[in-house]
């Protein structure tokens, strides 16, 4: 970018406030220009349908899916002058991915879509000769046609399926610019009717389009002047029949920019309506956050656009899904997990969907699954997962917390009331003591937490931690529904059973012991325990402990611009090498709920400089699943920081949107769990956040109020 270009950036990003655009445009979202060789998951391409995963291949792609339907294998794989072209560089919008490649003094660029809505792709490249003399090019792409439509029941693990190789391929008659494939395994037949099936069409007519096993080849030899540019055009489309899907194909092609424009307005027309009160879109809507401090804008409109980039508009469950991950793993399923991470987000942006959803979570048998799937409505996986029912209580509380429908505690879900099961959940504890007569709970092995751990397992302090929040919450729920004597026996469980979370404390160390079946004291060095205790006991931690934990955080987990999970002096860190609950990286939702705890513990000072410096690494693109450490100072304060590949992580996950929902909850106060009538209740208020801005349209209980922070603290008003 030149320098007076950067510059007027800058200068706009830094302009007082309201000066600027409140809401930004899916463009300003955009990554910085990476170095393919240092990327260790290429970025993805999303489009409420679907999705798929730009190559390392300048216009290939892989990975799509669009459910029912799924294609294996790379297609637009480009070779020139028969060598394929790498992309250089890669960069992430959140409506398509760039790549550019130099090839013998030619430019090349390429920009890959998704149509809005629709099972399709769009690639275009351009090519420009920067020498001062002719370039002749024979360019080809190579496409794979291993098109499926798969049953219901296939899409419900976290190890989805991706299409499947072998379909007859062919030219689609006499027609020089479309290719399709059928697939001739009939995954599903009726009647005889192959109901998958894949086109590719053209912009630019090939100068050959030929079918090959599997796939099919088209060529261009193209001539370029010195300085003289041309481009080229492909489109993807998925159908049930061969013929509908190359007229998808080649009428996008037909009208290939007007298409490719449409694709990104649309893209941006309902990320705007996001923010708009009153939208046709969605049944709410985020908060508007318009400041100056450009690194705190970014983080927070980052965190906004994750959850759309899994929103999906066609899955049978439920009008709008927001499936956990993809485009790689689980693209079609919600696992209870991730949705408390942005619970009080995803009640005001979706507050209609979110109700329907809690309905639904409960017509899957939890003890045995730990989601549920959006395809078939099954349960997911055979165990459960031992945060399940503290993440379901956590996202009804922010259902009922943000929109005041204290109704909800009284409908009814799989044979019993909303409130009968929180009480369920609050009291399960008592169902699975660690020992006879403890009153600590036993939540499992490494399977049921975090899953690469061998020490974090059996009686861990988090979960403990929950119990005795749930207790007291669900009490609470009680006494307002005329259960006095409900309410008195909970909160006289909750009382008797902290004094044995509280013990698990290791004084001085700021963190938290686990204790195994022997009743032995493990230690453990790991972030879960520290923002779970940190929510869960807020009024009962001391002065002290909150220094110790605060410190902790600081000095074994937090790194320039990122965190590990694990501290590297956790006894089992050699064994639980995982990008995201290890020592050499972490999950995307630990770094915000990190935060948060910093605020609720007193360190408001230390999670803003925090929060600021987590924006670089948005600069690689979306939040991810997690961000691994690179490089020599992998093990120091200053790694690399690169969207992880390695241990099964997804370049999108749901729990990145946590980033902007400890802006609402922590940086700007928003406690809907703390608020009762009349206005909302703020977090701290007369303490500094150390940043100016307004939150904007902040929906409660049916009504609007804007919160705003400057040197006073936060402040909150109607509209």
């Amino acid at each position: 970018m030149p320098v007076i270009v950067l510059a007027m950036a800058w200068a706009a990003l830094s302009a007082p406030l309201y000066a600027q655009s409140p809401v930004p445009s899916l463009d300003d979202l955009a990554g910085d220009w990476m170095q393919v060789a240092t990327l260790r998951s290429f970025p993805s391409v999303n489009n409420f349908w679907g999705s798929l995963r730009a190559y390392p291949n300048l216009t290939a792609f892989d990975m799509l899916t669009v459910p029912p339907f799924a294609n294996a294998g790379t297609s637009g794989s480009l070779t020139v002058d028969g060598q394929p072209v790498r992309p250089t560089e890669s960069r992430w919008y959140p409506y398509q991915v760039l790549r550019r490649a130099r090839v013998n003094g030619v430019e090349m660029e390429s920009a890959i879509r998704m149509p809005f809505e629709q099972r399709g792709v769009m690639c275009r490249l351009i090519l420009t000769n920067t020498t001062s003399q002719p370039r002749t090019l024979a360019i080809s792409m190579q496409f794979t046609g291993g098109v499926r439509k798969h049953r219901d029941v296939e899409w419900d693990r976290w190890q989805m399926p991706h299409g499947v190789g072998g379909n007859t391929i062919a030219l689609a008659g006499s027609n020089s610019r479309v290719l399709t494939a059928v697939d001739t395994a009939g995954a599903i037949a009726t009647k005889g009717v192959q109901q998958a099936a894949v086109a590719f069409a053209f912009a630019q007519e090939p100068a050959e389009l030929k079918a090959i096993p599997d796939g099919g080849i088209a060529t261009w030899k193209i001539t370029l002047a010195p300085g003289q540019t041309a481009s080229l055009g492909y489109t993807a489309a998925i159908d049930e029949t061969a013929p509908a899907a190359a007229a998808l194909a080649s009428g996008w092609a037909a009208s290939f920019d007007a298409s490719f424009a449409q694709a990104k307005a649309e893209w941006e027309a309902r990320w705007q309506a996001a923010f708009t009160p009153g939208n046709s879109q969605f049944s709410g809507h985020f908060p508007t956050l318009v400041t100056g401090d450009p690194k705190i804008r970014r983080v927070y409109y980052m965190g906004a656009v994750n959850p759309l980039l899994l929103l999906r508009t066609d899955f049978p469950l439920c009008p709008h899904c927001y499936p956990s991950a993809g485009p790689i793993w689980s693209v079609t399923c919600e696992y209870f997990w991730d949705t408390e991470m942005w619970a009080n987000a995803w009640a005001m942006l979706e507050p209609t969907v979110l109700r329907e959803q809690l309905i639904k979570w409960f017509s899957v048998d939890r003890t045995h699954c730990m989601g549920i799937d959006c395809i078939s409505g099954g349960g997911l996986s055979d165990h459960e997962y031992a945060p399940d029912d503290w993440s379901i209580f956590r996202s009804i509380e922010a259902y009922i917390g943000v929109t005041g429908d204290t109704n909800f505690l009284n409908q009814s879900a799989s044979g019993k009331t909303i409130l009968e099961h929180l009480d369920e959940f609050a009291t399960r504890c008592e169902k699975r003591p660690l020992t006879k007569g403890s009153l600590l709970a036993d939540f499992g092995g490494p399977l049921n937490l975090l899953e690469c751990s061998p020490t974090y397992i059996h009686s861990v302090a988090s979960l403990n931690a929950a119990d005795v929040y749930m207790l007291r919450r669900t009490a609470d729920y009680q006494e307002e529904a005329g259960n006095v004597v409900r309410a008195r026996e909970l909160r006289g469980k909750a009382a008797q059973l902290l004094p044995a979370v509280m013990a698990l404390y290791e004084p001085g160390q700021g963190v938290w012991n686990t204790m195994d079946t022997a009743g032995k004291k493990v230690p453990v060095r790991h972030c879960y325990d520290y923002f779970m205790t940190a929510m869960a006991l807020e009024k009962d931690l001391t002065p002290r402990m909150k220094s110790e934990m605060n410190h902790f955080v600081e000095s074994e987990l937090l790194t320039k611009t990122w965190m590990r999970a694990m501290s590297l002096k956790d006894p089992a860190a050699a064994q639980s090498d995982r990008p995201d609950h290890g020592p050499l990286g972490s999950y995307d939702a630990w770094p915000p709920m990190t935060m948060d705890a910093m605020c609720r513990l007193g360190d408001f000072g230390g999670a803003v400089a925090f929060l600021r410096a987590t924006e670089s690494v948005s600069r690689e693109g979306s939040w991810s699943q997690a961000h691994e450490f690179l490089g020599p100072d992998a093990r120091g304060n200053d790694p690399i920081v690169r969207t992880a590949n390695r241990g099964g992580q997804d370049a999108n996950e749901i729990c990145g949107t946590g980033f902007a929902e400890v802006i609402i909850r922590s940086f700007f106060g928003f406690r809907p769990d703390l608020s009762g009538a009349g206005k909302p209740v703020l977090l701290s208020p007369g303490t500094p956040r150390g940043f100016d801005g307004e939150l904007r349209h902040v929906p409660w209980h049916g009504a609007l109020y804007t919160i705003t922070s400057d040197n006073r603290g936060l402040r909150v008003v109607k509209e």
